[in-house]
């Protein structure tokens, strides 16, 4: 294993732990720091595929603006 795969796998850790906290949380505020994980994690999946525009997209819209949408609601 090169460290490219330790890299994905380090993405993949953190997308699928986030997810996990997002699901299995029982506070609306842990449950949104699980989702901004993930979204992180997603979008560094986005950069590990050379898509550098949607990972920032993906920070701008969900991290930024899904999760704030949901902490003042």
């Amino acid at each position: 294993m090169g460290p490219a795969d330790l890299i994905f796998l380090l993405i993949l850790l953190v997308t699928a732990v986030g997810a996990l906290i997002t699901i299995l949380s029982g506070s609306l505020i842990y449950a949104m720091l699980g989702l901004v994980a993930t979204m992180f994690g997603i979008a560094g999946l986005y950069v590990y595929l050379n898509a550098p525009f949607l990972a920032m997209m993906q920070i701008l819209i969900y991290v930024g603006a899904i999760a704030i949408l949901i902490a003042f609601a």
